[in-house]
């Protein structure tokens, strides 16, 4: 259902965002994890934790639904949130964020320059953990503001 006079997303939105949100999240977390403090000794040295390329690819498909959610949110919710004053800090910042996200997320796969690589990996890192708590002060204060 459209909620043509609010801001207020359809719940598959929701639960899109949320779902994929969530995944992505968990996945890149866990990834940071075992990249950093997971390797394994292997017959030659330390070796890449075998879950470390299975959380890549899982982040990915999370990112393929998520990128349809944050489209879905430009067409009605982010335009007619601009007027709930409340919410137009957090907003802007979960819109910048993903923003920074996407693009730090293609260059990282898509540009090989080695030497701006753990800058840019910091980048995408940082942005992606402190988008959860952003985006549960933005849904809670939403929810909230509709009570």
């Amino acid at each position: 259902m459209l909620h043509l006079k609010t801001a207020r997303l359809a719940r598959w939105q929701v639960r899109l965002l949320c779902y994929s949100g969530g995944l992505l999240w968990v996945t890149g977390a866990i990834w940071l994890f075992l990249h950093n403090f997971g390797q394994i000794e292997g017959a030659f040295g330390p070796q890449t934790n075998p879950a470390e390329p299975w959380m890549m690819r899982l982040h990915g498909a999370a990112m393929l639904a998520a990128l349809l959610g944050a489209g879905s949110l430009l067409v009605v919710h982010v335009w007619r949130g601009w007027h709930y004053r409340s919410q137009r800090v957090l907003g802007l910042m979960l819109t910048i964020i993903v923003g920074l996200l996407i693009l730090s997320g293609y260059l990282l796969y898509y540009v090989g320059d080695e030497a701006l690589r753990p800058l840019i990996s910091a980048g995408h890192w940082i942005a992606g953990l402190i988008i959860l708590p952003i985006f549960i002060l933005h849904y809670r204060r939403g929810r909230r503001s509709r009570a």
